[in-house]
């Protein structure tokens, strides 16, 4: 387990589940979306509902200045 307390705050769960997938989708994509519909089935969530966040996760990743995610993230983010 990996807690990242730096910058920890309350907010829903299921935004950080989609941080989670996003940083996935990065750096090994084919097993992304497994992680989302693993907890969806673990937890009753609705893997809709997590992915529903996708867009202002992907923007506000766009702040922390990953110039290799750019491209991607725009186009996640809904703004290219």
């Amino acid at each position: 387990m990996i807690v990242d307390w730096l910058d920890a705050c309350c907010g829903n769960p299921l935004a950080d589940v989609c941080r989670t997938y996003l940083l996935l989708r990065h750096a090994v994509p084919e097993r992304a979306m497994d992680y989302v519909e693993t907890y969806a089935a673990m937890s009753g969530a609705e893997v809709g509902a997590i992915l529903a966040w996708l867009a202002p996760i992907a923007a506000a990743r766009l702040t922390e200045g990953v110039a290799d995610e750019n491209d991607e993230l725009l186009r996640l983010a809904g703004v290219a």
